[in-house]
């Protein structure tokens, strides 16, 4: 907890705070941060969040991440790197109402990039 107080303390201090804004930040999940919830904070373009998410990466605050997402818009998998993406992924997805076992070529699903505050030592 100690960790997110920081977090929102650090953003704060460097972004004019607006109601919404403020409303904004206090909706990121420190666990799953994208770059629209910084630029709706930041109150910037998409190129200007995504700097500031690659900054916090290279700094250390952020660690990078990947969504991999199945046909359905579920999360079939979450990795660190594009490496650790297989050619295909075993899952379990809804079909005609029943949970199935499905397997997916993983260059056809979508990818998404978020990031995640990294725990530091107190």
């Amino acid at each position: 907890m100690r960790l997110s107080t920081q977090f929102l303390q650090l953003i704060s201090d460097h972004v004019l705070a607006t109601p919404r804004r403020l409303r904004a930040l206090a909706k990121i999940d420190p666990k799953r941060i994208y770059v629209e919830n910084i630029r709706a904070v930041v109150g910037s373009n998409t190129w200007i969040a995504k700097l500031i998410c690659d900054t916090a990466v290279r700094q250390g605050i952020f660690k990078r991440k990947i969504q991999v997402m199945s046909r359905d818009g579920a999360v079939a998998l979450t990795v660190s790197d594009h490496s650790q993406i297989p050619e295909h992924l075993t899952h379990l997805a809804i079909i005609a109402g029943d949970l199935e076992e499905v397997t997916e070529r993983t260059d056809e699903m979508d990818l998404i990039e978020f990031y995640e505050l990294c725990r530091r030592s107190a």
